[in-house]
């Protein structure tokens, strides 16, 4: 059996004092999204704050595509670049090599 198991009793006052639990949980985690909500609509209904949120995320929204745009494609350009000199030293490498030397060294 997979998950926490409850005990195997039966009694009225365990299930009732299992509701009694939940409800007062559920009573406070509504009064808690009642309370957050309250706060979330006092800080919204501020203009001032109201712009800034709007300019944060217009910032962000600048931020974050610029950032796709032009970044993204340097760092894959860089990792082409840093391959390319990879294969041309390996290359180099086995060019250089004296002539008893590329039989063995492999």
């Amino acid at each position: 059996i997979l998950g926490p198991s409850l005990p195997a009793s039966s009694s009225p006052s365990s299930s009732s004092s299992f509701h009694t639990t939940t409800r007062s949980v559920s009573s406070k985690m509504s009064e808690l999204v009642a309370s957050a909500s309250q706060a979330l609509s006092t800080l919204t209904n501020n203009k001032p704050v109201r712009k800034w949120l709007f300019a944060t995320g217009k910032a962000a929204w600048i931020l974050g595509s610029s950032l796709l745009v032009v970044v993204v494609p340097l760092v894959i350009e860089l990792d082409r670049e840093q391959q390319l000199m990879e294969m041309e030293n390996q290359q180099l490498g086995v060019l250089t090599q004296p002539a008893g030397a590329q039989g063995g060294a492999q």
